[in-house]
């Protein structure tokens, strides 16, 4: 009897430790972020669950969803799925007839009216976009790389990847990653559609292979740790908001010095990147001063007898800020020698970071092979066509990173914003129009006021002013007449008395003129 007992105890405690156990796993189950492939997403062989504002463009043909139009497609039409996603995992096929139409994957979005249009995240589809990664309606360029573009067969089925977990996106194209983007400021949930954009007749195919929710991080035959290794900034960043610590602050009376080549040497003849500045720091007095030189690259800076060194010029205009840019001529030499480039670039900033000196490391700009009018075996021969600019602009990238320093990315910037027109007078050299477009990219970056005004004029050439002046007082092109190797030559000195040398006067006389122009700008940016 008492052994019955016992074994009924025992019996029922097992069922009660069993169906507790199991409540708990069930609990867990209700919240668990586990890769979850979504079955119902799509079906393959009907729209159910599928909505359009005009059903007529779509239909199911062989397990894949196909817009269609014989004829111009006026608006936007998209196909919205009822699936929300947050996290997630989609791969997909798509083919695109003509590639040189438009598509796109439609994700974490949302609709803005009754004909369908979308707002979110675009993983783009076409010719010059394939791979790449848009904000529909509203920020545009979010991620625009290369990378998914060459692995395109044109008129053939594309394998088309997306994986977003919290602010971290990746596309891939046929293996090959694509967009690798971080950022803060975009949807973390919405819907998934497909698109068919405006424009002449297109047939595009979405063959949906599987959708995961909470997917495991890992794409293109890379690890979660390599994926988050090759994670960039965003393009496009809304007004308002910053991004880490990439905001410049400029004190009072801070000396803000340019450094570099050709392009940064050519900044002080426009004056806009200066002008934006003075505009976002109302009230602050400040002092630029162009050091950029033709000719300059990180592992050399040459100057003439007496006129000093890299290093001294910085020190004896009390420089506070730095802005330098290196890297785009010495691309030219080649991937072998992006190392020791880095080397020098290293070697050089390290002789500049002294006393409290904010530094601003500036990518290079991308060369313009289509400014040099340049066709078939002959532009392959160019340099300038071959020149990694891309890899250079990374490792530098990588370098300030490193190093602590902060980095503008004007290399994707002008590679998406230069896309429609000439942005060069000879693929090297930036446009007037493309200093301005540089400087307003160089500002968002630094999560800064960009917006160019109208108003800013009359400052604009207050600056202009101010930089020709520094130009004759700093580069001179008798300075070896003035403190160099050329002081007993007879233009050294007075035509009538040869112990007096008015070279080093006139020299002295242009400060006043500078201090006189550095007014006029506070004046001017007074009255904004």
């Amino acid at each position: 009897m008492q052994c019955s007992i016992f074994n009924k105890l025992l019996r029922t405690r097992f069922i009660y430790s069993f169906f507790y156990a199991a409540g708990i796993m069930l609990l867990a189950g209700g919240c668990n972020t586990s890769p979850q492939t979504d079955p119902g997403f799509f079906n393959g062989t009907s729209l159910d669950g599928w909505s359009a504002s005009d059903s007529s463009y779509w239909l199911v043909q062989e397990g894949a969803i196909v817009g269609h139009s014989a004829h111009e497609v006026k608006r936007n039409e998209f196909l919205w799925s009822n699936t929300e996603v947050t996290d997630f995992y989609l791969s997909v096929d798509v083919k695109l007839e003509p590639n040189g139409g438009n598509a796109g994957i439609q994700f974490r979005s949302k609709k803005l009216d009754e004909s369908g249009q979308a707002a979110g995240y675009q993983a783009d589809v076409g010719k010059a976009v394939w791979g790449r990664l848009y904000h529909e309606h509203d920020r545009t360029y979010i991620d625009w790389p290369d990378e998914g573009e060459k692995a395109v067969r044109p008129g053939d089925w594309n394998h088309y990847e997306i994986l977003a977990s919290g602010n971290r996106i990746w596309t891939a194209i046929n293996g090959v990653l694509s967009v690798a983007v971080e950022d803060p400021f975009g949807e973390k949930k919405g819907r998934i559609a497909v698109q068919m954009h405006s424009g002449p007749p297109i047939t595009v195919h979405y063959r949906f292979n599987k959708l995961v929710h909470h997917p495991k991080i890992e794409l293109a035959g890379f690890n979660e740790k390599q994926l988050e290794e090759k994670l960039r900034t965003p393009l496009n960043i809304p007004d308002g908001k910053a991004l880490g610590n990439r905001k410049l602050e400029l004190k009072d009376n801070d000396v803000v010095v340019f450094t570099g080549a050709t392009n940064m040497a050519n900044f002080r003849k426009s004056g806009y990147l200066e002008t934006l500045l003075i505009a976002a720091n109302p009230g602050k007095a400040l002092h630029f001063r162009n050091m950029a030189w033709e000719g300059d690259v990180a592992a050399e800076q040459y100057r003439e007898t007496g006129f000093g060194g890299w290093e001294s010029n910085l020190d004896s205009v009390r420089c506070n800020v730095l802005f330098v840019q290196f890297g785009q001529m010495e691309s030219i030499q080649g991937e072998d020698s992006l190392p020791g480039f880095i080397n020098n670039y290293k070697r050089l900033l390290d002789s500049a970071r002294k006393g409290g000196r904010q530094i601003v490391v500036v990518s290079p700009v991308p060369f313009e092979a289509k400014a040099l009018k340049l066709s078939g075996n002959r532009a392959e021969s160019i340099p300038v066509v071959q020149a990694p600019v891309d890899k250079y602009a990374g490792a530098i990238k990588q370098m300030a990173a490193e190093e602590g320093y902060v980095y503008v990315d004007l290399f994707r910037q002008m590679k998406v914003h230069s896309l429609s027109e000439r942005y060069t007078t000879d693929g090297i050299r930036l446009t007037a129009k493309a200093q301005q477009l540089a400087a307003t990219l160089i500002m968002k970056e630094l999560n800064l006021p960009s917006v160019y005004k109208a108003a800013y004029e009359p400052l604009r050439k207050q600056v202009q002013s101010m930089n020709s002046l520094w130009f004759q007082y700093w580069r001179a092109g008798n300075w070896a007449f003035i403190y160099g190797s050329e002081l007993v030559q007879p233009f050294s000195r007075d035509w009538k008395d040869r112990n007096h040398r008015i070279l080093p006067e006139e020299r002295t006389a242009l400060e006043s003129y500078l201090k006189k122009a550095e007014q006029h700008i506070r004046e001017e940016s007074d009255k904004l």
